[in-house]
């Protein structure tokens, strides 16, 4: 019998219709849909199992299974849980820009978009690898 590693990908906004590519031990050995749970039959032993899309993707999670053991991991999108987050604030600066702009002639409101050019490059760059979230699944009792 061989071990085996479950992804279960969490249904979300963000990525809706891309699949992640799973990767053990950098090896691609397949991807996952939203709401999708996959199985992954591997050796036993020491693996490193990642997710991707694009450029982005998750941390490495390093698992040491058993022989029969199964070890369930649950993907998902990191900004997908603080996207109407991100909606709001977007709403809420545009629309003192423009109060600021036209109530105050203030020529420098746009410099309120800066945190969001921030966020953005922080995941096109040195983040990119916390664009995606794997972990360990917590036990139903």
């Amino acid at each position: 019998m061989m071990a085996v590693i479950k992804i279960q990908r969490e249904k979300s906004f963000a990525d809706k219709i891309r699949d992640y590519k799973v990767f053990i031990d950098n090896i691609q050995v397949g991807t996952i849909s939203e709401s999708e749970t996959k199985e992954f039959h591997i050796e036993e032993g020491k693996h490193i199992i990642s997710i991707k899309i694009d450029w982005a993707g998750s941390q490495e999670i390093k698992v040491d299974i058993k022989e029969n053991e199964t070890i369930t991991l649950l993907a998902n999108n990191y900004s997908a849980k603080h996207w109407l987050v991100s909606v709001y604030y977007i709403i809420f600066v545009t629309l003192l820009h423009l109060f600021l702009k036209y109530s105050f002639e203030f020529q420098y409101s746009a410099l309120l978009f800066i945190p969001s050019l921030a966020v953005m490059t922080y995941y096109l760059t040195i983040g990119r690898n916390k664009y995606l979230t794997l972990t360990t699944a917590k036990p139903k009792y």
